[in-house]
């Protein structure tokens, strides 16, 4: 009796992981989160110190082209059968120092 008892907990507790659904994971963002709100006031014509103002720092700006910026912005989310990440850019180009284009990917 005690070897079947000891023998189903042990069977338990190495199973124990696989019995009960996976934890919650929380989303990984990265970058600058930059809301709808924002994305509408956001006009061409704008100078580089509004538009900082508006959106904070870029997350990168290219040494080779000093007028593009670029705000980047990732989400992971992880789950035990998949990894979904969501990647979004946003490009703005300047021309001296005055917003001329904006892409948004």
């Amino acid at each position: 009796m005690k070897k079947s008892v000891l023998l189903l907990c042990a069977a338990l507790s190495l199973s124990a992981c696989s019995l009960f659904p996976p934890p919650y994971k929380v989303p990984v963002t990265q970058g600058n989160l930059i809301t709808k709100e924002q994305l509408s006031q956001l006009q061409i014509g704008m100078s580089e110190s509004q538009v900082t103002y508006l959106l904070g720092n870029p997350m990168l700006r290219d040494t080779f082209k000093p007028n593009e910026w670029h705000y980047l912005y990732t989400t992971l989310y992880a789950t035990p059968d998949t990894k979904k990440s969501d990647a979004n850019d946003l490009v703005l180009i300047f021309s001296d120092g005055v917003l001329t284009e904006i892409k948004n990917n």
